[in-house]
């Protein structure tokens, strides 16, 4: 049950930095009319306010009038892809999409690598082809012949005419002043729903459909829009177009003593000076009771603020041209802190005061830049982040090969705060979708896609009790599912005491999957949740006695809109509920989608 990962490996050799554009602002792209693109054919583009998908109608999306998102409908005679007037080189990139059932499209980088947008809803093994997949590149011998491509790790698809939400970090080919390619085009990493599907994926060259086989230093993006209705929203754009920060060879002085501030050593004769290419904190020769203090020139080539990063183990301050912008004078082991720095065009001096005085932690020191037009920047030389001591605990990971139940304590998010659940199963499926069951409410709390559960806060050495998804998730709350008619519109998180709810523990049947068994209102409950056609959750309340003057209270959110076909939206197209006979009750807060008590119910969550 326990598996070491290569990332605790690298974990317990030194400290790992990961920088893709968080502080750089991406920049809005506008939905108000088409002014930012241009068709490579007849137009099947237009602007629309709101969008919606049939599930059980191929490609098929309705719009209304509006602003604010881009659709394609593509027609037998009028399907063209929509290219960008503006090129990008090393970019970050992300947006809001939206899939009609069965339906196909691509987002080209450069115009010449396809991200994959597809309805790969339920898609078990997803291949290249499948939404977040890096598309084949095509040879023709002579017949056309695709090979490469790159899967996604897993399918992170929502269903269709839901939002979904992609970020892409994107760096381009780079060529020689005589137009020689010395390194190929490089997917950073591509995000799908929070799922990262590919890490450092080099593109050996245009994938299948593209505006050009030539590679470029900079090109535009390009939308497909040939093979289906598809919707964009919330595009946002970085283009790192500037050239990266640089530090001057770096001058040290270093003194040994334990020091409890810079005021004990900065008027002492060092006990040894010199330079390094790179910063690094052993230039110190011991690995305690030392101060260092390095000084450099940092050039940046274009004006304004830019994001300062430190880490240590130890203290330090940090100056620039003279002020100091940062200080961590408390006792800490691989603190990390962010600082914002207006700089000038050109050079800045800084200066890293490094002081360590205690033996019970490892020295450390990292310290890095991200600008307004380039990427995060580390300066460190690998040795100064190296860990000495003994790195963390493995990570230990389970799986669901097989419908799986563990109790564990679970914290969830509710109302914007962290609540622990004490009293609660996780449920994995292998179809990878699995959710958390509240034993004290009878209420399914959070779902999510992907791999099961991180146990390690739970089996590593003492342990808390607790477990964490291994994916993104949708919570749900922890309210009951019953709920008297007088408390419909109310927005307590939970009734269940008042109510005089009684769990009766579960049952596994033959496949091992589990039927909770509770009392509320005096009514018996039967509550069954199963994985349907491995793409969505459908629950099945047997109740005995159902109370007259109680509800099923089967969704709060902030809004639930009617599709339709027994059909809801919740919270703008995040996830649906399928349900007959459900009404919507608006409260103060948001809204809530209820269902007459019946001896037998069942509904769905789909996402």
């Amino acid at each position: 049950m326990k598996q070491k990962t290569f990332f605790s490996r690298l974990l317990g050799l030194g400290c790992l930095f990961i920088h893709v554009g968080l502080f750089a602002q991406k920049e809005p792209v506008s939905f108000q009319n088409l002014g930012f693109w241009k068709a490579n054919g007849k137009n099947n583009w237009q602007v629309a306010g709101q969008v919606s998908a049939d599930l059980n109608k191929k490609e098929f999306m309705s719009t209304q009038p509006g602003q604010g998102i881009l659709v394609n409908l593509p027609e037998p005679q009028n399907r063209a892809n929509l290219i960008s007037g503006k090129e990008y080189g090393d970019m970050d990139v992300e947006f809001d999409f939206m899939m009609a059932s069965h339906s196909n499209s691509g987002f080209y980088l450069q115009g010449r690598y396809e991200v994959q947008l597809m309805d790969s809803w339920g898609v078990q093994n997803p291949s290249t082809g499948d939404c977040g997949g890096i598309y084949k590149r095509r040879k023709f011998i002579p017949q056309e012949y695709l090979y490469e491509g790159h899967a996604p790790r897993v399918n992170a698809c929502l269903a269709p005419g839901l939002w979904q939400h992609m970020e892409i970090s994107f760096q381009a080919p780079k060529f020689d002043a005589q137009g020689n390619k010395i390194s190929s085009a490089k997917v950073l990493f591509i995000k799908l729903n929070g799922f990262i599907l590919h890490e450092n994926v080099e593109l050996s060259g245009p994938t299948g459909g593209p505006i050009s086989e030539k590679e470029v230093a900079r090109g535009p993006i390009m939308i497909q829009g040939d093979h289906g209705a598809v919707a964009f929203k919330n595009l946002k754009i970085k283009d790192f177009d500037g050239q990266i920060a640089s530090l001057s060879p770096v001058n040290y002085q270093v003194f040994y003593g334990k020091f409890k501030s810079p005021k004990d050593f900065i008027h002492k004769k060092p006990n040894a000076i010199g330079t390094q290419t790179q910063l690094a904190w052993n230039a110190s020769k011991s690995n305690d009771e030392f101060a260092t203090i390095f000084t450099a020139n940092l050039n940046v080539t274009k004006a304004g603020k830019h994001n300062m990063e430190l880490i240590s183990a130890g203290n330090y301050t940090l100056h620039v041209n003279g002020q100091m912008i940062a200080s961590d004078t408390l006792y800490s082991n691989r603190r990390k802190k962010n600082v914002e720095v207006e700089l000038p065009t050109g050079s800045s001096t800084v200066k890293i005061t490094y002081y360590k005085a205690d033996a019970d932690m490892s020295p450390m020191l990292g310290f890095g830049i991200e600008g307004p037009n380039f990427r995060m920047v580390n300066f460190q030389h690998p040795s100064s982040t190296l860990i000495l001591g003994n790195g963390p605990s493995d990570i230990i990971l389970l799986d669901a090969t097989k419908p799986s139940l563990l109790r564990s304590f679970v914290d969830i998010q509710q109302n914007g705060a962290r609540k622990r659940l004490v009293h609660s199963v996780n449920v994995g499926n292998p179809a990878h979708l699995h959710y958390t069951y509240d034993l004290d409410n009878g209420a399914i709390a959070q779902i999510w896609k992907g791999n099961f559960l991180d146990t390690t806060p739970m089996w590593d050495n003492r342990g808390d009790g607790s477990s964490r998804p291994r994916g993104p998730v949708l919570s749900l709350g922890s309210s009951p599912l019953l709920v008297k008619n007088a408390d419909l519109e109310k927005d307590s998180d939970s009734m269940s005491e008042t109510a005089g709810f009684k769990i009766g523990g579960y049952e596994v049947d033959e496949q091992e999957l589990p039927t909770f068994e509770y009392e509320i209102f005096g009514s018996q409950v039967r509550d069954e949740i199963r994985v349907m056609e491995n793409k969505y959750l459908q629950r099945t309340l047997s109740i005995k006695k159902p109370s007259a003057d109680a509800s099923l209270k089967v969704v709060s959110a902030k809004s639930i809109q009617s599709l339709g076909n027994d059909l809801y939206a919740i919270d703008g197209q995040s996830y649906y509920i399928q349900a007959t006979q459900a009404s919507i009750r608006t409260t103060a807060t948001g809204q809530v989608l209820v269902l007459p008590l019946a001896e037998k119910i069942t509904y769905s969550i789909l996402w």
